[in-house]
This record gives C-alpha cells, structure tokens and sequence, in this order.
C-alpha cells in the first residue's frame, strides 16, 4: 500500500492567525490566469455557514494564506467570496447542502528591471540607432 504525505486538509489561514480548515472531499479546485485560485465549496450548510463567517470576515485584497494538504503556505490577496446557493436534496424547501467559490490571486514577486541585471555584449538592446 503507498502511503502519502499529503493531508486531506485545505487550510485557509488570516495573517492574524485564525484558520478555517476544510476536508478535501468539501473543496476544488481551478487555476486561472493570472495566479488566480478558486476554490469551490458544496458541503452540508452547518459548514458552508461557519465558513462564511470566516471569510466574510476578509477585506477585499487582504493578504492570507492558503494551505493544500500540508504541503506549505501559499500567500494570496483575498479577491472575494460569491453568494450561496442551495445544492443537492431539500427537506422542507432547504437544501441540505450549500456551494459557493472562494477567489484568491497568488502574491508574486514585482518584476525586476530587465536592465539592472543585464550585462551589454554589443546587443540590440542598447545599439538602436534608429
């Protein structure tokens, strides 16, 4: 039997450090251009309603963290959160589950100057007689 390292655990962590964790079986995931992340939640609505605490809680382009399976924090801006919207079997007209998305963008490095580390050998880039 082959054994893995990586948790069944999403964790979405506050620089503050309050964490909201997610069982993998609750969360997707899809990348986008752009370094966009966004996860997609359909989990009974005791969950999705804790959760939302959490993330209403965020200010739009606040900085977090997002932890898949332990495999280490990926920094982000908090982009947004979208309505929830019942899914699956109802009882009394409420559904028994709810799904909503969770949008983060990656936190990149700026770009360097493309001259501070180039060094001239007679290129293109800086003969331009024209």
């Amino acid at each position: 039997m082959v054994t893995s390292d990586i948790s069944n655990i999403v964790s979405f962590k506050k620089d503050d450090g309050n964490t909201y964790d997610f069982n993998d079986k609750y969360i997707g995931l899809k990348a986008l251009d752009d370094n966009m992340f966004v996860f997609s939640v359909e989990a009974p609505q005791e969950i999705v309603g804790e959760s939302m605490l959490f993330f209403e809680s965020l200010k739009i382009f606040e900085p977090m963290s997002v932890d898949i399976g332990g495999t280490g924090d990926i920094r982000c801006y908090f982009k947004g959160v979208s309505p929830i919207v019942g899914k699956g079997p109802s009882i009394d007209g409420v559904s028994k589950n709810g799904f909503f998305t969770i949008t983060l963008q990656e936190l990149k490095p700026a770009v360097e100057d493309p001259e501070e580390d180039h060094v001239c050998v007679g290129c293109g880039f800086h003969n331009f007689t024209g």
